[in-house]
């Protein structure tokens, strides 16, 4: 590649059996010397190796490996997209799975280039174009079927296609233009940072743009660190690392988030996370993660929600560390109906801090957040929701307006405090003044019934408004 141009950084994701570590692996033993080749796993999960392939081509490759997608989630959320392009893994026997169609979401949204890598070719149960079907069934249509994706089959075993897979990544560079530019100020992200018990805090890191050097002053956001030692992939002592480079840093005060960015100046974290969840000046969301058991649920789910909730991801099966990562990255909270929560995922919720909230009843989930984005646009009542409704017809009686409800869920009661739900904003503070049921004043009205109500103070109600009656 020309020396105009920085090597590709390439996330490499995919279920965790379908050989992902192995590809990796073959790639820096065909890659690097067998005298460097032992140390790379020990000192960083990230690296850097010089691509010589068969037609003469050379060039660099930025590869980072993401177990679990912890990173790749943290940095696409944090808003740190360091990578470049995705080589997603999925095997040729065993197709796409649940962890597959995971990294498909995540790859979409970040709107990353993705190469397949359709591993384990090699084995009797190999069924290249039945897992290219299931490839376009999943919105990812392979070239030859007409689409945009490169499908390379290979084998992690064997080593048949790694040179095919190594130009394609190189192709696909060629045709992106990184720009290199080593004379910018320092723009780099954290791939994984740990506690040392001999070195101290320790992170691992590539930068995107800039120099970084030893004596360096930075920020890894808030957390201030003076470079007192840097790493390359192989564990050797480097002075400076350029764009593209992952390197391993000493010299943080404390351990740095991953996915943090790294700049010459202190950035507010305060001031991150505000920008990243608010879509507007005055909006306020609540972050979550859904899971569910099967499509149909998990649509019903979304479309429940108001433009309060924040879906960050929402997706069929049982819950994965993906999940939690991704929630935690966000500070949200997964809602899981009806499926699977394993004993190791609920202890890795624990140690991230990230709050599971299980339920077989839909209404409970949906009850469940209601309730939270109420309290949150006032977070001092608490409020219990006694029953829903919807405006389905208006009518005037002596110039008063009068709502044609039909109760959905719960029960009204003359008296009930009222937020009313319009254009999916919650317009709050009004009661039930009046229920009538055809000539007769009533109480109290139930589910699946339908009767007109007056509210006190007046609301602008419209068709279509919902209502949900609650007690402080």
């Amino acid at each position: 590649m020309s020396t105009n141009f920085r090597p590709p950084i390439v996330a490499v994701m995919g279920h965790i059996d379908h050989g992902k570590t192995s590809l990796l692996d073959r790639i820096r033993h065909a890659t690097v010397a067998t005298k460097e080749a032992g140390g790379i796993t020990q000192h960083i999960n990230s690296y850097q190796t010089e691509v010589s392939l068969k037609n003469g081509k050379k060039g660099k490759i930025t590869f980072i490996d993401t177990p679990g997608h912890a990173a790749f989630c943290n940095m696409r959320v944090r808003g740190a997209n360091v990578t470049d392009l995705v080589v997603l893994v999925v095997s040729a026997v065993d197709g796409v799975m649940i962890q597959t169609k995971e990294c498909i979401a995540e790859i979409k949204k970040s709107s990353l280039p993705v190469i397949i890598a359709m591993n384990k070719i090699d084995l009797d149960g190999a069924s290249p174009e039945k897992i290219k079907g299931q490839l376009v069934e999943a919105d990812l249509t392979p070239e030859e079927y007409g689409g945009q994706i490169p499908v390379i089959p290979v084998s992690a075993k064997t080593g048949a296609g790694i040179d095919d897979l190594l130009e394609s990544i190189l192709l696909h560079a060629e045709i992106m233009e990184l720009e290199n530019h080593p004379e910018l100020p320092l723009e780099a992200s954290i791939i994984e940072s740990k506690l040392d018990k001999a070195r101290g805090p320790v992170a691992s890191v590539i930068i995107k743009n800039g120099t970084l050097r030893l004596g360096d002053v930075v920020y890894a956001q808030d957390v201030f660190c003076k470079v007192k030692a840097m790493l390359d992939s192989s564990g050797n002592p480097v002075t400076e690392a350029l764009p593209s480079t992952p390197v391993e840093i000493l010299g943080f005060e404390k351990v740095p988030a991953v996915g943090a960015l790294i700049t010459p100046v202190k950035i507010d974290r305060i001031i991150i996370e505000a920008k990243k969840f608010a879509t507007s000046a005055d909006l306020v969301q609540l972050p979550i993660v859904i899971k569910a058991d099967v499509e149909g649920t998990l649509e019903a789910l979304k479309n429940s929600f108001s433009d309060d909730v924040r879906v960050i991801s929402a997706s069929v099966g049982a819950v994965t560390d993906n999940d939690i990562f991704l929630a935690q990255a966000a500070k949200a909270q997964v809602f899981a109906f009806n499926v699977a929560v394993p004993r190791f995922i609920q202890n890795l919720a624990e140690n991230q801090k990230v709050t599971i909230i299980q339920s077989k009843v839909i209404y409970e989930i949906i009850e469940n957040i209601q309730s939270q984005v109420l309290k949150m646009m006032d977070p001092t009542i608490e409020e219990t929701i006694l029953g829903e409704g919807t405006i389905i017809a208006e009518f005037k009686i002596e110039k008063v307006r009068i709502a044609g409800v039909k109760v959905t869920k719960g029960e009204f009661t003359k008296g009930d405090l009222i937020h009313l739900r319009h254009d999916e904003k919650i317009t709050k503070d009004t009661k039930v003044e009046g229920i009538h049921q055809a000539k007769n004043i009533v109480e109290k009205v139930k589910v699946g019934v339908e009767c007109g109500m007056t509210f006190k103070p007046y609301v602008d109600f419209k068709l279509n408004d919902v209502i949900i009656a609650y007690k402080k």
